[in-house]
Parts: C-alpha cells; structure tokens; sequence
C-alpha cells in the first residue's frame, strides 16, 4: 500500500507540459528526445547499414509493387435485385475512373515508398500536384478532368502545428492549424485550403503525447545506434591493436637523473621512431635497448564481437519484430523462424493499412473532391473507393498449388488469374507453343468442376471407403 499513499508527480508533470505546449501561442513542437540532441540524427542513423537495410527492407514491403481500389458496396437490408445491380454498377463505374486517373501520376511506387518511412520518421508529408485534361471516361462523354500527375515528398521538418486562441489573455485555445514553411519568402505561412486538400499527411500511431507529430521507431531505435556507434569505434580501434601488438621499448634515460620524473622529450622521439619503423614493419635498435611487442588478447575482440551482433539483432527485431530468416528448413530454428515471419507479417499489414487508409482519405480524397461536377453527372460523388495495396508474401507453388486443389474440391470458385499468378505460370500467349494436358484422377478442367474426381466408367464398381467407428 506503500506506492499508493506516495506521492507521484508524473501526472502534475505531465498535464502542467501540456498546457504550457499549449498555451505559448506559436509551435507545437516535435517531442523528440533525439531530434533536440541532434537535428540530422535521422540521416546519421541511416547511414548505418543495418539499420537501413531494416528500415529500407520494411518500407518496401510497405509500399508494395502493386495497388488497387476496392469498390464500397454497403448491404442495405430488403434492397431489391434491382437497385443491387445498380449500386454495384455505380462502385465498378468508381473504381473504373478512379484506376484511371491514378493510373497518371508519375513514380507512384516511390511516392508510396516515401510515405511509408512515417513509421521511421514519426510523420510524412506529400503535396499532390495535377493538371486538367479532356478525357471520355466513364460514359465515354468528354469532359474536363482534374488528373494527378506527381507526388511530391516534403519533409515533416517542413510544416508545424499552431494553437489558436480566442484571446491572447485568456490563452483559451480553441483549435490548431498546420503551417508550411515558404522557401522563397523564408517563412512559415498557414496554409489555405486548397493547399491543403492538395497535401498527405501520413501520421504514425498518433497520440495526445506526439501532439500530432507521431510517434516514431526513431526514438527506441537511437539509443542502440548509439551504442552500436561506439562499439565499432572500439572496433576499429582494436583490430589495430590485436594485428600490429603493443611495443614496449626499455630505454636508458626515459627518467631525467636531476628530477626523477619522465623525460618527456626523449620518451615522445622514441615513440615517433618507433611509429615509423612499425609503418614500415622493420625494427631497428641499440642492442642494449629492450623492445618487446605484446600480443593483443583475443577474448577483449571476442567481447566486441558478440556485443556488435547483440546489437544487430535488436535492431532487426525492433525494426521488423523479428531477428532470424527463414534459411533453414527443419528443427527449432525453423519453426521459431516461421513464428517471427508471422509476426513479422502482421507488422508489416498494420503499417501497409495505415497508408492505405491516408491514401484513400487524402489522395482518393483530393481526386474526388477536384471532380465533383463530374462525378455527380455520373451519380458516383459519394461512391469513392478504397485504395488498396496488394499484400505480396513469397509463396511455395507446391504448398499453393495443393490449398487450390483442396478449396476447388469443397466448391469454391477460383481466379484462375490468382492460381496462375501463385504457382508462377502465366496464360500462353496466341500462337505459342504449349504441352498438352494429360488428365489425371482428381484433376478436372478449370472451371465450375474445378478439381473434381472424374465419373467413374459405366458398370465399374467404386472402391468402399472405410469409415471410422466410435
């Protein structure tokens, strides 16, 4: 009962700094420790290689190769066949067009690759540009279209956040807006509406503590790059010394015979020699001086060693929520490696639906809102899609191959695009030479009896299948 009655100041600290983050009327500034250490600290971090060969790694499988949009189709209860058929025509219609005018813009992979660092940075930022053209979309009636060329990155360092009040004396604060820093006029300036319809901004994992910055890996992250840092210094340092040896020189008349103390002159002549003669691996001397080269211990190298792997694989787990590959193929090993791949993958989901859901709001957002007139002729103003990245996971053919085998058997209808795609075979092209198939038991044709067992011949008997009793 003792921690209840003491008392804790976190929650004073805490509230009293927020109102204060509040109540100065100008920023709401980044609460990075690191950031107020080091304003690059972010490009020295990922200079690192393991450390940007984690996050990079991360981020590719964030932003993915492929995308798409996902049409919405609410259930309305009692809706007629009718008016079925024409809400899904209305959401195909929007997913049509919006393809199309996504289709546009230019390096949409690296824009997307560029917004999902958010889980690095905290935040990211990107300024949608476009153009109007002519286009016969839709009902094949031309009309005038807002399309998205470019996506442009911006740094989070590029914008703040600022509280406004109702009264500079009473400090009540009524709302916030973001500012965006004008290179040319060397200044922050609110931005307008239109600018920021027109700008992304992917937050990650945002809290009342991050006061809209988000919240980023950098944070855990730096402590272990710092350490990782002097570590290799050490490193280096010792690989010097565990190759070349400490020489240790016996000289006559290193103590001055008048005051007893080192004679600093001849001791720092003697080292300069001696760093001469060891950059050219030769040692010459009096044959009354006592030179001795002392080997370096193996077990202080070792140490660093096992503390620069230790390292590195903290790294990787914080970065990627795992730390083995998937290099073997049986015992321990593997099976904890599938483990991490799991967790891994469920990592790698959360951040990929977060970009979409930034995307669907503020890309598909800004495309919908440019061609309203558009799409209210259309009757699809309130049919926006989803966007939608496609989750890649390297398959086995074999393993996908038999889950088809078994789903077409209990019934259930397959692409036969995503069969193909997942065994890794394609579609033979016109006039391309091809094997022919060789029927199989159990192996139908692709279509409504995909699958399934062929009919046995007239007047042959059926084998009986054994049946478990309890």
């Amino acid at each position: 009962m003792h921690e209840l009655r003491a008392r804790n100041q976190s929650q004073s600290l805490y509230v009293r700094a927020l109102s204060a983050a509040w109540r100065n009327g100008i920023q709401l500034h980044d609460p990075s420790v690191w950031l107020l250490r080091d304003p690059e600290v972010e490009e020295k971090m990922l200079r690192d290689a393991d450390i940007r060969h984690a996050v990079g790694y991360r981020r590719h499988l964030i932003a993915g190769r492929n995308w798409s949009l996902k049409p919405k189709l609410p259930t309305v209860e009692g809706q007629s066949e009718a008016d079925a058929k024409a809400a899904k025509f209305r959401a195909d219609l929007s997913v049509s067009i919006g393809t199309e005018l996504l289709g546009s813009i230019k390096h949409f992979t690296r824009a997307r690759l560029n917004l999902s660092r958010a889980f690095f940075s905290g935040a990211r930022f990107a300024i949608i540009g476009g153009k109007t053209q002519t286009l016969r979309i839709g009902d094949g009636k031309p009309r005038t279209w807002w399309v998205p060329t470019t996506i442009t990155d911006q740094d989070k360092r590029m914008y703040r956040i600022v509280p406004e009040h109702d009264d500079a004396s009473t400090h009540i604060v009524t709302g916030a807006h973001w500012d965006r820093w004008s290179i040319g006029r060397q200044q922050f300036e609110p931005q307008t509406k239109a600018d920021a319809l027109q700008t992304i901004r992917h937050v990650y994992e945002d809290d009342q503590a991050s006061l809209g910055h988000g919240s980023a890996l950098r944070e855990a992250l730096g402590w272990w790059w710092y350490a990782k840092t002097h570590v290799f210094q050490e490193s280096l340092t010792a690989v010097e010394r565990f190759a070349q040896g400490i020489v240790h020189a016996k000289i006559d008349g290193a103590r001055d015979a008048g005051t007893g103390l080192p004679n600093q002159q001849l001791i720092a002549e003697w080292q300069s020699t001696l760093e001469d003669l060891m950059s050219r691996h030769v040692l010459v001397s009096d044959k009354h001086d006592d030179i001795e080269i002392i080997k370096g211990n193996a077990e202080g190298y070792q140490l660093l060693s096992e503390m620069r792997q230790e390292l590195k694989n903290t790294i990787y787990t914080l970065v990627m929520g795992a730390n083995l590959t998937t290099a073997a193929d049986g015992g321990g090993s593997y099976a904890l490696a599938e483990v991490q791949e799991n967790s891994t993958q469920a990592l790698i989901q959360y951040d990929r639906e977060t970009l979409q859901e930034t995307l669907t709001e503020d890309l598909l957002g800004c495309v919908w809102a440019k061609n309203w007139p558009n799409l209210m002729e259309l009757g699809i103003a309130h049919e926006c899609p989803e966007f939608s990245v496609t989750q890649e996971k390297i398959q086995d053919p074999k393993e996908r191959a038999e889950v088809a085998e078994i789903l077409g058997r209990m019934g259930v209808e397959l692409s036969r695009d995503d069969v193909l795609e997942q065994t890794g075979f394609r579609i033979p092209e016109e006039g391309e030479e091809t094997i022919e198939a060789i029927a199989q038991p159990g192996v139908g044709q692709f279509g409504g009896s995909f699958f399934d067992d062929p009919a046995p011949a007239p007047g042959v008997p059926t084998e009986p299948q054994e049946v478990a009793t309890v």
